[in-house]
């Protein structure tokens, strides 16, 4: 390999990982979201739905394959893999209950589209109960999901999400 070929892939490197996600938004500390919500500490006990080895920190956005894959199993219940996903993000908070997101950020347009008949299907019976919605956002899609917050917080939380998306 020359040197202007090791030049150029580093430089592609260094870009890829500077660049952004339309998830990036939705990295935020609990309060941020709701005064009622805190960030969840690793460790603690209702850490219970990743491994620390796939989620290092909370929140966590990454291109990393293996999260990717975890985030798109685990809040899809299995039905969707890693395939066509550039970007996953997951956030668990605590305030009167715990509230989380799933967040996917799809390669294309057309795998959005997939992405979203399959996790509508999938939350369907949640959203029905107001434990769950569906947000979308060109490319990304977001699963905001909880056990028991106030509807103040519920309202709040997801008012601000459908505008972090908008406005990214």
């Amino acid at each position: 390999m020359n040197t202007k070929s090791r030049i150029a892939g580093t430089l592609g490197l260094l870009l890829s990982s500077c660049a952004t996600s339309g998830l990036d938004p939705l990295v935020v500390d609990g309060h941020e979201m709701h005064p009622s919500l805190v960030t969840v500490q690793l460790g603690e006990e209702s850490y219970r739905l990743l491994s620390r080895a796939v989620l290092p920190d909370n929140p966590h956005l990454s291109t990393d394959a293996g999260f990717i894959e975890a985030i798109a199993r685990n809040g899809s219940q299995g039905k969707i893999g890693g395939e066509g996903i550039r970007a996953a993000l997951f956030a668990l908070y605590r305030g009167e209950s715990e509230l989380g997101l799933y967040g996917l950020e799809a390669a294309s347009i057309a795998g959005a589209d997939r992405l979203e008949g399959v996790l509508r299907n999938i939350w369907a019976h949640n959203v029905g109960l107001d434990r769950a919605h569906v947000h979308r956002g060109e490319e990304v899609l977001v699963v905001v999901f909880h056990d028991g917050v106030s509807p103040s917080c519920w309202e709040t939380v997801n008012t601000g999400i459908a505008e972090r998306l908008i406005t990214r």
